[in-house]
């Protein structure tokens, strides 16, 4: 028996009231995001970061972040119960964080303060015209393990989402063994789990790693993968990546040159490696979905699929919604899982939690920050009840069709909502 098995066999499988829907776990972090007062778009970066310029800004939204806070508080705010997990140091920033908490959200007894560590923060460089790009700094995220978890809450939620592990050290060094035994004990606790992942800085630390032998560790035990395009190419077919990478022109992304073949089969390879539900975000092109049978299906937990016959064996890629108006996509892919995780613990059909989904993530992009788009599940409702459209998306790749708003791939069979 492995020392993973060993340790695990001596917690007994108990069965309790799942009184919490969803828990939240993972990078936490104080974000800052100052406010550019440009007029119009900016075609290069140098031609507003300028050495010894002196520059005009807006007010800097001072927020707690991470996907704890993006994601966790947002299916919080959409109606769901939620709790969270994380870490920070006892320093100001940290201090920042729990105080916005208490403020805007309440106790949360999930997010530790720990002694000698500091606090995680990001600042978001977010100009018009110019992708954004961030600076930021690991601090607690990065010594973050298995005994800063609350299993209390892990035991009492039907699913835990944890979030960004690519940026926590202590998580995938030795091939991933923390977050292993991290989602090995939640299984075991009944509870489904999913998994959202980030892209590392390629040329760091973390950019060395054989994240595929790591993923071969991880997706087993993620009921619900939930990455997005870039990483999740870069994690599987590195070299590939770094390819892509390489020849991009200005403005220019890896997402930009992901194809559609290249994409379904990075939902095939989850689906493959052991994951029951794979939806790969996929920015301003919309979403993935790939799902396994209904066996695979039937092992989720607690916050298993309503209707097996719906979930199982779907490939479908629906578009994003058309926004009021752009202001940056900071979060963005947080509020999409925020939308498609909290329609899935109410038992929404699969084609409901991508319309939820991406109502989120098209919501988020209108605001700054991560969190002020969110008026609510019933607010998402009125509009794509009131027939929100969906931005032009052409797949001319064999084998998919368009049908009933979504593209339909042919790994899909399964069963249309009623």
């Amino acid at each position: 028996m492995d020392r993973l098995s060993i340790r695990e066999s001596m917690i007994p499988k108990a069965v309790n009231t799942k009184d919490v829907e969803i828990v939240a776990a993972g990078h936490t972090c104080l974000d800052l995001i100052p406010a550019f007062r440009i007029d119009g778009t900016v075609d290069n970066l140098t031609d507003v970061l300028v050495p010894g310029k002196m520059i005009d800004m807006g007010d800097c939204v001072v927020v707690a972040g991470g996907p704890v806070t993006n994601a966790g508080v947002s299916i919080r705010r959409l109606g769901v119960k939620t709790e969270l997990i994380g870490k920070v140091g006892n320093d100001d920033f940290g201090k920042e964080v729990l105080n916005w908490y208490e403020e805007h959200e309440g106790h949360f007894t999930g997010i530790k303060m720990v002694e000698g560590e500091s606090t995680s923060y990001t600042i978001a460089i977010c100009i018009p015209g110019i992708d954004r790009f961030y600076l930021h700094h690991c601090g607690a995220n990065d010594t973050f393990g298995y005994d800063d978890m609350d299993f209390d809450l892990v035991r009492r939620s039907k699913l835990m989402l944890f979030g960004y592990p690519p940026w926590m050290k202590k998580l995938y060094e030795d091939t991933g063994w923390e977050l292993t035994r991290i989602l090995k004990k939640t299984k075991d606790l009944g509870t489904t789990t999913a998994l959202d992942l980030s892209l590392p800085d390629v040329d760091g630390y973390a950019g060395q790693v054989d994240w595929k032998a790591i993923l071969e560790h991880w997706v087993p035990l993620s009921d619900i993968m939930a990455p997005s395009a870039e990483e999740v190419f870069y994690f599987l077919y590195r070299e590939r990546f770094l390819a892509k990478k390489g020849n991009l022109g200005p403005k220019e992304s890896v997402l930009d040159h992901l194809t559609v073949k290249e994409i379904s089969e990075v939902g095939n390879d989850l689906i493959k490696m052991g994951a029951a539900i794979a939806m790969v975000k996929c920015g301003n092109r919309g979403l993935y979905i790939r799902t396994a049978g209904k066996n695979r299906l039937s092992k989720m937990g607690a916050a298993e699929c309503f209707d097996p016959d719906n979930w199982a064996n779907r490939e479908l890629w629906f578009p994003v919604y058309q926004e009021e108006k752009f202001v940056g996509a900071l979060g963005s892919g947080d509020s999409a899982i925020a939308g498609f995780l909290s329609a899935f613990v109410w038992h929404h059909t699969i084609e409901s939690c991508l319309r939820y989904a991406n109502a989120a993530g098209s919501m988020n992009v209108t605001v700054p920050d991560g969190l002020t788009w969110n008026k609510g599940f019933d607010d998402l409702t009125r509009r794509i009840r009131a027939g929100w459209k969906t931005k032009e998306l052409k797949i001319d790749e064999a084998g998919w069709k368009h049908e009933r708003g979504f593209w339909v791939g042919p790994a899909n069979s399964g069963k249309w909502e009623s």
